[in-house]
């Protein structure tokens, strides 16, 4: 059996790239629900690696506080880049140039942040969104970075298979 931490990186990175695809739909809003979706369903997936009872509300309202506290640049930047879709011609070519980027690396901050938090015994319940906000805020800015070397010309990872189908509705 895979060990737990390289399960949840695989979790993360595939989620990562699935949110950063789901960010070049062209159709404003339906790009922002299909990444809330994806992030939602790798908590879900991370929980269930780790053992711990998952509660939509409550992970949705995890994710809401930290993502609003920490980046409002990045997801006004990303709303726009949505809403900027619907802008014929220039709007999709400005807003596929923001959404993927920003959607995989908000992605890939939450999946460590939650990964680390289940891997030294966390749970949903004791969650403190105060305490993870520096870290979630350092994480995003990490995979940003990270996605700004890979559309430099610098080669990314191929994305993992999944084991198993993503969850459909998770609660």
């Amino acid at each position: 059996m895979v060990d737990r931490k390289k399960r949840a990186q695989e979790l993360i990175k595939y989620h990562s790239y699935a949110s950063g695809a789901f960010g070049l739909i062209p159709v404003p809003g339906a790009d922002v629900a299909a990444v809330s979706v994806a992030q939602l369903n790798l908590i879900h997936k991370l929980a269930k690696l780790y053992e711990i009872e998952f509660a939509q509300e409550r992970t949705r309202a995890i994710i809401g506080a930290l993502m609003g506290g920490v980046m409002p640049g990045a997801l006004s930047s990303s709303v726009l880049g949505s809403a900027v879709k619907a802008v014929p011609f220039i709007g999709t070519a400005l807003g596929v140039a923001v959404m993927p980027a920003l959607s995989l690396a908000a992605t890939q901050a939450l999946g460590r942040v939650f990964a680390q938090h289940f891997e030294t015994g966390g749970t949903l319940l004791d969650f403190d969104v105060e305490a993870m906000r520096e870290h979630f805020r350092k994480e995003f800015e990490a995979a940003r970075n990270e996605a700004a070397k890979d559309e430099a010309g610098e080669a990314p990872a191929a994305a993992p298979q999944m084991e198993e189908q993503p969850v459909q509705k998770a609660g």
